[in-house]
């Protein structure tokens, strides 16, 4: 595969200028006719059909597919009625689709959208979950696709399509939206090309892509010997019975410890839930409010994770909507009573196989052949590809650029200790950055030393961290997780105004809650707890 398309966006922006399609007409082309009149290096537009409003729902818009490099497949919606604004929405999962519900979202908010499978068919037999992977096959280009080039070379063409069909408006504001893998993607950007948005929003970002990976033998090997399993020996060593069993313990040790009854843990990492202390101990499997010592010891493994590789399970997700019962330890099938599938299998378990080692490991089981003690360590190739997690985020507040991270208090597939961990590397990089500053000047580096909330103070200009209690994996759980990200983000972006509290709605209620920039908190201070003005932020030790 050549990279010509990506040489040659880059040879026009050292020009200053952005790479043009090859007509120059001043007059805004019809819909229909764009296929015909663009042209860049290495695409094509199979189609460009108008598509009529939907009173209420969706605007008028021009839906636009094409082909990057003859197998990065993408589309551009163009509203009618446009506001002069770019937001590319990201994947999730291994991707492999075009997020076009995510598109119509932006759409209806008056941004022109696009999206890419980023190289590979999902539903396809040769490249669907992770085989995209498969050296033999498509070497590892599609793998870099897949890591970082098709998110960047999608937004180089989706903005010269907008270019060609608004002649007459700029576009001023460009943005990032994704959750999952579209949060990685986010940071990866950031990371990588921080000229290709202005802001970004990015949710629950498995950054740490190998690491992420690793999440499955660490928290799945202590409950199971086979997904599917055989026989009862294969697992779960939980019942589900006691997954409720062991999430309504937890919330009756810490849900009221913030202050305030409501069915969410504020901050899980303050849980001091101790399942050999809060649970009676029991020799039989039939005891339904006991935990046997198999049972208990299982769970000690999930809580502890696997540092420095996989952090400790978060505590209050065992038995939330979206929680362990979609990542961990899933109901059984009602039909046939076998024990379903846990997601962070379904998601992760051939990776393994085609992603993280080279050569590929097709057949790897994850379950019995994952070693702590190489394995790890073999994953670096996969690590240069995959992963987001470089703090040097310097040009990103440089050129004004503002990302907004957050995070389900309550999630078990990407945890959020994470999302912590990052923020703190970039406040750790910007310490340093700021000291090699400031060596030539003794009294200001003596200062520096002293004021080691310097790099979170500069940190702090250009990225905030929120997390969402009681929520899920990018949504879902028991918390106030409708919350509306970009229109604080365009604000930051757009007009300097830096995001405080940002509120959240319960879904399916009216109760309101404000979701705080992390290290503060929503702390109750009396009155109507369904009211987000009866809670303030506040920062705890």
């Amino acid at each position: 595969m050549s990279d010509r398309l990506l040489v040659a966006f880059a040879a026009s922006a050292l020009a200053g200028v952005t790479a043009a399609p090859a007509f120059a007409a001043k007059d805004a082309p019809a819909c229909q006719d764009l296929p015909a009149v663009f042209a860049a290096p290495d695409v094509a537009l199979n189609s460009a059909t108008l598509g009529a409003a939907v009173p209420g729902s969706t605007p008028e818009y021009c839906d636009v597919r094409g082909v990057i490099n003859g197998h990065i497949k993408f589309a551009v919606f163009l509203p009618t009625q446009w506001n002069q604004r770019f937001q590319m929405v990201g994947n999730g999962g291994k991707a492999g689709v075009i997020s076009l519900a995510d598109m119509g979202t932006a759409v209806a908010r008056g941004f022109a959208s696009s999206s890419t499978d980023t190289g590979h068919d999902a539903t396809g037999p040769a490249e669907g979950g992770s085989r995209f992977g498969n050296d033999a096959l498509f070497g590892k280009e599609r793998e870099i696709d897949f890591g970082w080039r098709a998110v960047h070379l999608t937004a180089l063409v989706s903005k010269d399509i907008i270019a060609t069909y608004y002649p007459k408006s700029k576009l001023r504001y460009s943005y990032w939206n994704g959750c999952s893998t579209g949060g990685r993607q986010g940071l990866m950007e950031a990371q990588r090309f921080p000229g290709d948005f202005d802001g970004y929003a990015v949710g629950a970002p498995v950054y740490f892509y190998t690491g992420q990976q690793m999440s499955a033998p660490a928290m799945l090997r202590p409950l199971y010997r086979a997904i599917p399993p055989a026989s009862a020996s294969d697992g779960p060593v939980i019942s589900p019975t006691k997954r409720n069993m062991i999430g309504a313990a937890v919330y009756a040790r810490c849900d009221a410890q913030d202050g305030l009854t409501d069915g969410q843990i504020r901050n899980p990492l303050k849980c001091d839930f101790d399942p050999a202390r809060d649970i009676p101990a029991c020799s039989s499997t039939s005891g339904q409010t006991c935990l046997t010592p198999a049972e208990l010891a299982a769970l000690q493994q999930i809580y502890a994770g696997k540092d420095p590789f996989v952090p400790p399970m978060i505590k209050g997700a065992e038995n939330i909507p979206g929680g362990w019962s979609s990542w961990i330890l899933p109901n059984n099938n009602p039909r046939t009573g076998a024990p379903g599938t846990p997601l962070l299998h379904s998601v992760i378990a051939d990776a393994f196989e085609w992603l993280m080692f080279d050569p590929d490991r097709p057949g790897f089981n994850y379950l019995t052949q994952f070693d702590w003690n190489t394995d790890p360590y073999l994953m670096q190739g996969a690590a240069q590809i995959f992963n987001a997690t470089d703090p040097d985020l310097h040009d990103v507040m440089r050129n004004g650029k503002k990302i907004l991270m957050y995070h389900g208090f309550g999630d078990p597939g990407a945890n959020p200790i994470r999302s912590i961990r990052y923020r703190q590397a970039v406040i750790d990089f910007m310490n340093e950055r700021l000291g090699q500053h400031e060596r030539h000047d003794e009294d200001r580096r003596k200062q520096h030393e002293e004021d080691e909330s310097l790099g979170e103070r500069f940190t702090d200009r250009f990225l905030r961290l929120y997390l969402v209690p009681g929520m899920a994996h990018c949504g879902g759980g028991v918390g106030h997780s409708d919350v509306d990200w970009i229109t604080p983000l365009q604000g930051w972006v757009e007009d300097g105004v830096a995001p405080r509290a940002i509120i959240g709605t319960k879904p399916g209620t009216t109760s309101t809650r404000p979701h705080c920039p992390y290290p503060q908190e929503a702390v109750y201070r009396g009155g109507d707890a369904t009211q987000a003005s009866s809670f303030s932020c506040t920062e705890f030790d």
